[in-house]
């Protein structure tokens, strides 16, 4: 997909693939759009030393981005494998394979006298990456966060520091850092963190809206409910548009934004949001999903400590 992303021909299989990733959301076939286009523009303008570093970001990034897509729309999978074939069939253009030279920013010529890293340092970094992620995964909080510190040196020597995998590996440490007991250094890091993010990605890019659901989620665990339930109303709206009111990421929004709001001492704006929330959680991943059992049971809780508040106010 990638490879094909600036052939000629590249127009009309850019619209159906995001006509199969928006599954008739307009505003989820827009955001695919826009990301297929960025991709695109990525192998455009990429100097020449540096598109096969940009191609694997790439390749890694949609890797993964339409395996979360096959989990979470099975049924999909027929429909895009054929348009798999169809892009495959695509001619790759020399723009995105062959030019050694590019102009650089201040118009001069680039014959690819700086050498970029090697196919096998990107593939030690992609592995030293999966192993560190495989022992969080495994139970190892601690190991995971001390493997992808250990990483992050050498992701800002060798892809340098806005690099979008170093910027993952940032993420990685922070979030295993809280895994690991320490909220308070996954705060801070996801703090420094979501600015950064903000100014490579922009405010709407899917890696900068998950650090400020982080950066929210560890400020809460460290104790500071009020700030984390305004983190999460801000995120909210946000949400909501980039991604729709029904989308997974949306809902569990809605969510820590009700615990939150309990947490900061209103049980009775908790019971109310929990309230609102059940039954679109119960349309969207059915009656009996482990999602909605513990939204029914968030809503049974903050329902009785609202009532233990009343009871006391009277």
């Amino acid at each position: 997909m990638v490879d094909a992303a600036t052939a000629h021909e590249w127009e009309t299989a850019k619209l159906k693939l995001a006509h199969l990733l928006g599954r008739g959301d307009d505003q989820q076939t827009r955001l695919a759009e826009l990301r297929l286009e960025e991709t695109r523009k990525k192998l455009i303008d990429a100097a020449g030393t540096d598109v096969a570093l940009i191609r694997r970001s790439l390749e890694v990034g949609w890797t993964a981005r339409l395996l979360d897509f096959l989990e979470e729309n099975p049924d999909t999978e027929a429909r895009l494998r054929t348009l798999v074939r169809e892009i495959q069939a695509l001619p790759a253009a020399e723009t995105a394979t062959g030019s050694h030279h590019a102009v650089s920013a201040n118009s001069a010529v680039s014959t690819g006298a700086a050498h970029g890293p090697e196919p096998e340092d990107l593939r030690a970094l992609a592995a030293r990456s999966e192993l560190a992620y495989s022992a969080g995964q495994a139970g190892d909080a601690a190991g995971a966060r001390d493997q992808f510190a250990a990483l992050l040196p050498v992701t800002e020597r060798v892809l340098g520091p806005d690099h979008p995998d170093t910027l993952t590996n940032r993420h990685n440490i922070a979030n295993f850092a809280g895994y690991a007991g320490d909220a308070g250094a996954a705060r801070d890091q996801f703090a420094a963190l979501v600015p950064v993010s903000e100014e490579v990605f922009g405010p709407d890019h899917p890696d900068t809206l998950a650090a400020r659901f982080n950066l929210a989620y560890w400020t809460g665990r460290v104790g500071d409910a009020a700030a984390a339930r305004d983190q999460f109303a801000a995120l909210l709206p946000v949400r909501e548009r980039v991604s729709g009111p029904d989308h997974p990421d949306t809902l569990a929004a809605r969510e820590e934004l009700a615990y939150w709001t309990g947490q900061a001492g209103d049980a009775a704006a908790a019971r109310d949001q929990f309230a609102a929330l059940l039954p679109v959680r119960e349309r969207v991943s059915g009656p009996e999903h482990a999602e909605t059992v513990a939204l029914w049971y968030q809503l049974a809780h903050w329902t009785a400590l609202a009532r233990d508040a009343a009871t006391r106010q009277d």
